[in-house]
């Protein structure tokens, strides 16, 4: 069960990655009758891509908390920070592209 926390919806980046992968595998196998599937394709891997890429540029942070009068006692404090890095940044400009190619070629 411990594996399954990490899929919990407590980001927008991860609802990004669980709805561009879902309409990317749909729009692979099921005919899109709104607009072309060569578009929904792009887009909605796009919206994966950008919301992988935040996910890894979003990382886990965390410290030791002295004790204090003010606080409480001590303990580990954590918190999640956006730290970009190479492959991060990289899968955010995919992300953008196929979003934006995608449009392009719906119009």
């Amino acid at each position: 069960m411990e594996i399954l926390k990490s899929l919990a919806l407590d980001s927008w980046y991860k609802a990004l990655v669980y709805l561009g992968g879902v309409v990317l595998v749909l729009s692979l196998f099921l005919e899109v009758k709104a607009i072309p599937n060569n578009a929904a394709q792009l887009i909605s891997g796009g919206v994966f891509f950008f919301g992988l890429g935040e996910w890894k540029n979003h990382k886990l942070s965390s410290q030791f908390k002295p004790p204090n009068a003010y606080t409480g006692p001590s303990g580990i404090v954590s918190w999640t920070e956006r730290r970009p890095d190479h492959f991060g940044r990289l899968l955010d400009l995919l992300g953008v592209a196929g979003v934006v190619f995608g449009t392009i070629k719906l119009f």
